[in-house]
């Protein structure tokens, strides 16, 4: 019997994208060499500008879904941290083009 994912650390954060494989297993006999392949759901995530793909269990996605999640939402958080920066930035160096503009006192 296997066990559903256990992450010591409950905030789990993971990118990617969760996707559906769908293959023969090769087996003359088996169902899906006349029907329907097998789906087998897998993460779909890159690193270095290659694609990799982790397979999972069925069992195990309520946990990955959730991890995907927090990801989305920790980057919209970051991209809005960035936009303010930016914000904050234009302000001051229009300030401070302002402040050369007026010369001296």
């Amino acid at each position: 019997m296997r066990e559903t994912l256990r992450v010591a650390n409950e905030d789990l954060v993971v990118r990617g994208s969760l996707v559906t494989l769908r293959r023969k297993c090769g087996k003359p006999t088996c169902q899906c060499a006349r029907h329907e392949p097998h789906a087998t759901p897998a993460l779909s995530y890159s690193v270095g500008g290659s694609t990799k793909m982790l397979t999972l269990r069925p069992e195990d996605l309520p946990t990955v879904k959730a991890a995907l999640a927090r990801y989305r939402h920790a980057r919209a958080a970051l991209d809005r941290q960035a936009l303010h920066g930016i914000t904050a930035l234009r302000a001051h160096i229009v300030h401070q083009k302002a402040r050369r503009r007026a010369g001296p006192r």
